[in-house]
């Protein structure tokens, strides 16, 4: 398994249902319509199977660049296969898909260009794509920058990506993060690809620590989260126009 496959595989291992950012956009899910869902980075399919039921869709399709997730996405009834979405185009027709979920995606690829042309060219005029990434503004990052400290999402090394910030050591956080944005250039390359954004929410961290700081920091990042622009995560809604 290459350094990227095993950078999505560990995105996904991190992840789960209980996370902030997923109960929020499951719970966003509900608010759309339409037959068929596609999720670029579908992991195992767990989190795909969960939009599925909450927005009524029929089919559930999804890619991953993990042969071992798109088994198991498979296996849940997924129609998934693998693509590595840097160097491949979807294989699926134009205007094909109502709804398509880019949940910490962009954050991982080379070229978000291709991945947001592949994103506007398959959904359905007026489908709808909800997209959550890390957000570069965010208020530990600021701090952390203030006081020295590498931001959060960007790493020194791929092998020690908790190298130089506050409270991780410099073998934790795997994360795989290739580009990182701010809130405000995230909406502008979006609207250069023609998508346009409908809703802007932020969304705290599932912080898993037992520092004596912790529920202080917690509370104050579910408070933040209110203003997007200062959020640790950001969940968009786009429209094909």
């Amino acid at each position: 398994m290459g350094r990227r496959e095993r950078s999505y595989a560990q995105r996904l291992s991190i992840g789960g249902l209980g996370e902030e950012r997923i109960v929020a956009c499951i719970e966003l899910f509900k608010e759309l319509h339409g037959d068929r869902l596609l999720d670029i980075g579908c992991g195992d399919g767990t989190i795909t199977v969960q939009l599925m039921q909450s927005m009524g869709a029929r089919e559930a399709f999804g890619v991953d660049i993990a042969r071992e997730a798109v088994s198991a996405a498979s296996r849940r009834g997924i129609n998934a296969c693998c693509l590595d979405i840097d160097s491949g185009d979807l294989p699926f027709e134009d205007s094909c898909f109502d709804v398509v979920y880019c949940g910490e995606i962009i954050e991982h690829v080379f070229d978000p260009d291709h991945l947001l042309i592949q994103v506007r060219r398959v959904l359905r005029p007026g489908g709808l794509c909800v997209l959550t990434t890390p957000n570069l503004a965010g208020w530990p990052n600021r701090l952390a920058l203030l006081l020295g400290f590498q931001p959060y999402p960007m790493a020194v090394s791929p092998n020690h990506e908790g190298a130089g910030k506050l409270f991780l050591r410099g073998e934790e956080g795997q994360w795989g993060h290739i580009r990182v944005f701010t809130l405000k250039a995230l909406k502008e390359l979006i609207r250069r690809h023609g998508l346009a954004i409908l809703s802007v929410k932020g969304s705290p961290v599932t912080i898993k620590s037992t520092h004596v700081l912790v529920r202080p920091i917690r509370l104050l990042d579910r408070w933040l989260a209110r203003f997007p622009a200062l959020a640790n995560r950001v969940i968009l809604v786009l429209r094909k126009a």
